[in-house]
C-alpha cells in the first residue's frame, strides 16, 4: 500500500514540525551528510527537528529530502500521542488520517519510542549537570 501522504504529495505535517529526534534518529541523518548543527534544536533536553520559514528543514515544499532516513517520529505519523487524553491516537491535523492503517505493533512502537525520548532526555540533563 502506498503512503497516502506520497500519494497525495501532501506535507502537511511538515509545517511547524514539533518532531521529537532519538539519537539514533541524529547519527542516521548525519550519516547522509547533514552537520548536527543544520537540523538539530536542543530545547530543554528535548532534540527537535529544525523548522525553516515555517518548515521542516528537510521539506523543500514538495517532498522530504531525507524521505529514506526520516527520524522514527516521522515514519510513524499521523501516529501520535496526546498528552492532554493519555492516549495513542491519529493526528486530528492530518487530513489522511482515514487512510492510515494502525496495527498493534505500530503502537508498540510509538509506545517504545516515547520510552526512549524520556530516557535520551533524562541521561542529557543529568549529563549537563553533572559537568
Amino acid at each position: 500500500m502506498v503512503n497516502p501522504c506520497v500519494k497525495y504529495g501532501c506535507v502537511k505535517c511538515c509545517v511547524e514540525t514539533e518532531m521529537l529526534l532519538l539519537e539514533e534518529d541524529v547519527e542516521r541523518i548525519m550519516r547522509t551528510g547533514f552537520e548536527y548543527e543544520y537540523f538539530v534544536v536542543n530545547r530543554d533536553g528535548w532534540l527537535y527537528l529544525k523548522n525553516v520559514k515555517g518548515m521542516c528543514v528537510f521539506n523543500d515544499g514538495e517532498k522530504c529530502l531525507i524521505y529514506e532516513n526520516r527520524p522514527l517520529g516521522c515514519r510513524l505519523y499521523p501516529l501520535v500521542y496526546d498528552e492532554d487524553q493519555g492516549i495513542i491516537t491519529l493526528d486530528e491535523y492530518c487530513p489522511y488520517r482515514e487512510e492510515f492503517k494502525v496495527s498493534r505493533a505500530d503502537r508498540d512502537k510509538l509506545f517504545s519510542l516515547i520510552k526512549r525520548l524520556e530516557e535520551e532526555r533524562r541521561l542529557r540533563i543529568i549529563q549537563k549537570f553533572e559537568k
